[in-house]
């Protein structure tokens, strides 16, 4: 059984259905089985189908489409989702629940279940020594035996090559399965979420879908950053000429390394790096490595390798004593320094503060980086960069939205009204297009319902009553219109006008 929810951007249910099997029809149309009011969604948008093996969603050929973590699916193709996916319609929502799962049928097999005389990992067989191969990750090939070696020795890397054809990526340097890494994202649009990075090499993100992980943000590149697997769980990370940068533990680079418990943000999307390492970490690397070369070493190399070892000591001996008696610098010496960095901080930020009044998003975003390169906990800089972030972005939809509301016609105003919606809530772009909208919107759906278009008449008036700030709502001889054209276009989810 399915429980599908439909929420809103601020996260309000709009309404849900459950089903067992069968199908669930979406879209703006009454006669819809889940009714989303909205005219960015189209009057048929898409169905779900629920079946034995689990749940599809269909694109029936929606002017908007159906995006699936962040992706636009292809119409009318059946896509498998789950509960962990994202689903967005429009400004919309979906959230998909799986309830009242029956019990395993009598010799089904559980998810993780081995098979009998199955060995769990790490496990000896009778007779095998520690550091032994077992003989299944030989894959049945034994191989050849090498001059000098002892009855029983396994060829390593690199002694002509010879590498055992069922040992382990992670003995071989590569990322194996073991070598799990991921981003937890703290704070924005993907608090919470966990990301495990795919098994590649070198792994591509961005805002655009061809990206190996894709990041719908604003203040994302369409080719932002590629990572690269550097083994035990750690990255190198690499800006790709991205317009809002690239930073590890905040600060701003073109390559650098970094392992778990490190953040990684891109623009302004912060994550935290959570990597488990394979099972070859470097401390067993050392070991092996170590014990190989004692085993074949002639006696002035054990002797340089003893000696090495002795030197570490003292190094760190002579360490471990500096930390504890440390040399105290003059008294105020520090605090001088830390009010320094602080005033150069808030000068900073009195500049991009003054470029941000003049429209100069770069310039402003800028200054705020430098502040926040002086003094990371400087509040003020944090909040004037992302408001230049976003000022950059909210102009150019200002300016694309004013060119389709020029159009004058229904696909126009629709357009319109979605740029008008992904602008950002507090931008004064937005606070002066809304105006633009209602001067526009009143007039063409009042024209709609001479005309006797009323579905036309419901959706431009419903707009215009939703953009228009709280003390310019439209009067009441356009309430009036509305609410007869919603009776004639026999809508049976009228407008909210609360």
């Amino acid at each position: 059984m399915w429980r599908v929810i439909a929420s809103d951007r601020e996260g309000r249910e709009i309404a849900r259905k459950e089903i067992d099997v069968g199908e669930i029809t979406l879209g703006r149309d009454g006669d819809r089985m889940l009714v989303l009011q909205s005219p960015s969604v189209s009057r048929r948008h898409c169905r779900l189908r629920a079946d034995p093996t689990g749940l599809s969603i269909t694109d029936d050929g929606s002017a908007n489409g159906v995006l699936i973590n962040g992706t636009r699916i292809s119409p009318n193709t059946p896509t498998a989702i789950n509960a962990s996916m994202r689903v967005e319609i429009a400004e919309f929502r979906l959230t998909v629940e799986q309830f009242g799962m029956a019990a395993p049928m009598a010799g089904q097999m559980m998810p993780g279940q081995m098979m009998p005389g199955q060995m769990m990992p790490g496990q000896m067989m009778p007779g095998q020594m520690p550091g032994m191969m077992a003989p299944a990750a030989m894959s049945g090939v034994v191989p050849p035996q090498m001059p000098g070696m002892m009855p029983g020795m396994v060829p390593m890397a690199g002694m002509s090559g010879v590498v055992p054809g069922g040992a382990p990526a992670a003995m071989m340097g590569g990322a194996g399965p073991a070598d799990m890494v991921r981003l937890i994202a703290e704070g924005g649009q993907y608090s919470g979420r966990v990301f495990d990075l795919p098994q590649l090499a070198e792994i591509t993100v961005g805002r655009g879908v061809g990206n190996d992980l894709v990041l719908d943000d604003p203040s994302m590149s369409r080719k932002h950053s590629k990572l690269r697997r550097l083994g035990n769980g750690r990255l190198e990370a690499e800006d790709l000429s991205s317009a809002n940068g690239t930073y590890v533990n905040g600060r701003k680079i073109t390559t650098a390394q970094l392992g778990p418990g490190d953040t990684l943000r891109f623009g302004e999307v912060m994550f935290r790096l959570d990597g488990t390492g394979g099972s070859g970490s470097k401390a067993s690397a050392a070991v092996h490595a170590g014990g190989a070369a004692a085993m074949g070493a002639p006696g002035w190399m054990k002797g340089a390798f003893f000696g090495l070892i002795g030197l570490t000591v003292v190094v760190w001996v002579l360490f471990v004593l500096k930390l504890v008696s440390p040399s105290k610098p003059e008294k105020g010496v520090i605090e001088s320094a830390i009010s320094a960095k602080i005033k150069e901080a808030e000068d900073k930020v009195h500049t991009a503060q003054e470029a941000f009044a003049k429209r100069e998003w770069s310039k402003a975003k800028e200054s705020a980086e430098a502040a926040l390169e002086l003094d990371p906990a400087n509040l003020d800089a944090n909040r004037v960069r992302a408001q230049a972030i976003h000022a950059g972005d909210d102009e150019a939809k200002y300016k694309q939205g004013i060119a389709e509301l020029d159009k004058g016609n229904a696909d126009g105003f629709n357009a319109a009204i979605r740029i008008y919606d992904a602008m950002s809530p507090d931008s004064s772009y937005r606070q002066e297009f809304a105006d633009k909208l209602r001067g526009k919107l009143i007039p063409a759906g009042e024209d709609y319902y001479k005309k006797k278009m009323f579905r036309e008449a419901v959706d431009t008036l419903c707009s215009a009553y939703r953009v228009s700030p709280a003390n310019q709502k439209p009067g009441t001889s356009t309430i009036k219109m509305l609410h007869d054209a919603e009776r004639k276009a026999k809508v049976t989810t009228p407008c909210n006008l609360k």
